[in-house]
């Protein structure tokens, strides 16, 4: 493990490994709780790449995963459930966030929250669905439904903006220029305030290259996905296209 690593993900990769251990003894998959985007990336880059261990969040394009060892996709403990509500509610990610955590329910046990008018799904562990279903009856002030979900049909999340940029480089402080419409010199302060992080990590340099694919996180602007590369302009400029999740 190169640089500073916290207690909480020392602690993670010791339970990874514990899961790990516990699997192959038994012959049996082993689950750990919902990881945020960093932890994913943690244990993937600190576990050796042999070891046995998948990562899954109950649809393809999930964000917040669960890692199984010795796991295949049919195995994981995931269930989503539906809530349905009146359309004229705007109810929004850290609505839902909020009204489950004051439940007393961890973090871990929660997936992605996918909203959309009248109809939001959020993925659960198995063994807090049944609770979820039982006692929830309003997220905040707002009367919802909750049901098992179909995940053939998904909402499309109404908090992801999709950008297609012209940008001189693919230098972090050109980028952050761009997503965030400040000048190049303001978006350079901000790296250099340690308020941007790519792919999760804290990053100060202004020159970092970043490629397809690449996660831009700027607190107080959200998260930017540089999905795309989509060629030059007739300028010369890289044509970018760019997933913005407020």
């Amino acid at each position: 493990m190169a640089g500073t690593v916290s207690a909480e993900d020392k602690l993670l990769l010791s339970r990874a490994y514990d899961a790990l251990e516990l699997a192959e003894r038994t012959g049996s998959p082993k689950f750990l709780g919902f990881l945020n985007e960093h932890e994913s990336l943690f244990l993937r880059q600190n576990l050796p790449k042999r070891a046995d261990m998948s990562y899954y969040g109950g649809y393809p394009d999930a964000v917040r995963l669960m890692p199984g060892a010795s796991a295949d996709e049919e195995s994981f403990p995931i269930t989503a459930l539906e809530f349905t509500y009146k359309s004229e509610f705007d109810l929004r990610h850290r609505d839902f966030l909020g009204s489950l955590m004051a439940l007393g329910i961890r973090r871990d046990t929660v997936g992605d929250i996918l909203t959309s008018p009248g109809r939001t799904v959020v993925f659960f562990s198995n063994d807090i669905a049944p609770y979820i279903i039982s006692q929830v009856d309003k997220i905040g002030r707002v009367g919802v439904s909750v049901s098992y979900a179909d995940t053939s049909d998904l909402p499309v999340p109404d908090d992801v903006e999709e950008m297609t940029l012209a940008i001189s480089s693919l230098r972090l402080d050109v980028f952050t220029s761009a997503v965030t419409k400040l000048s190049r010199d303001k978006a350079a302060r901000l790296i250099r305030s340690d308020m941007v992080m790519v792919d999760h990590i804290p990053e100060n340099s202004v020159s970092r290259l970043i490629g397809e694919g690449a996660t831009v996180t700027i607190r107080k602007y959200g998260k930017f996905v540089l999905s795309a590369l989509l060629g030059d302009t007739r300028k010369g400029k890289l044509r970018v296209a760019v997933r913005h999740f407020r």
